[in-house]
């Protein structure tokens, strides 16, 4: 019995310590750090010690937060991520490259590729006038397309919302830790013109115990088992 009871405290251990360890990791957004292709819907890769997140650009039909998402062209300069409608002539002019709400609502959709992975916060490079932002975590399917869908829409998706006002330059904005594989990006319903561009994206990817600690463990956990083990040979051999 007792035997039965420290392997089942070994194996407990095990999972609890693989839960709870996990990896910081901060993706930079800005000119140079992205791979991305080229046009509308296009798309742009980052990579960060093997782990990878893709990004897509979206408009709506509108700005007052009501309209369907339409694919965009993702936008990269120093001061990070910006969007281009597909149907604006000024979009190529600033501040309208940037990730803004005048003219159409704009929203950068991220994907990253690891289970488990949370995201944690995201940082700012430029700005002009407001910085209201709203953030969305959520969980779907691989290369989900999320043209036709609406705001309104995220909350029933399973995505959770996070509202941020004035955000400053280059400074971390929190998230908390969010599990989820899409993180989306937008300025704030508020009627405020807010330009800004997505200098980088935080947060933690679960990791397992590093072999070295697992050998460990498992040493301690043998260790214990033949105690355990000659404790009840030696109370045995009494009767």
């Amino acid at each position: 019995m007792r035997i039965i009871i420290k392997t089942g405290i070994i194996i407990a251990g095990l999972g609890l310590i693989g839960s709870l360890s996990a990896d910081p990791i901060t993706w930079n957004t800005n000119s140079g750090a992205a791979s991305c292709t080229s046009g509308i819907g296009n798309s742009c890769l980052f990579n960060k010690d093997g782990y990878t997140l893709k990004a897509h650009a979206y408009s709506t039909t509108n700005n007052s937060g009501t309209g369907a998402f339409e694919k965009a062209t993702l936008t990269v300069w120093g001061g990070g991520l910006g969007v281009k409608n597909p149907d604006q002539s000024n979009e190529n002019s600033s501040p309208h490259h940037a990730l803004d709400d005048r003219g159409r609502d704009e929203l950068i959709v991220f994907e990253n590729n690891k289970s488990g992975y949370a995201y944690t916060g995201f940082k700012i490079g430029w700005r002009r006038n407001d910085s209201d932002i709203s953030a969305w975590v959520g969980s779907l399917t691989a290369g989900y397309d999320f043209t036709g869908v609406k705001f309104s829409d995220l909350i029933g998706l399973g995505f959770t919302k996070t509202n941020f006002s004035n955000v400053p330059v280059n400074n971390l904005r929190s998230l908390g830790s969010q599990v989820g594989n899409y993180l989306i990006l937008a300025p704030r319903d508020d009627g405020n013109s807010e330009y800004v561009k997505i200098k980088a994206i935080s947060g933690e990817t679960p990791n397992q115990v590093p072999e070295p600690g697992m050998l460990l463990l498992f040493a301690t956990g043998l260790v214990g088992l033949w105690v355990g083990k000659n404790r009840l040979i030696g109370a045995n051999s009494r009767f």
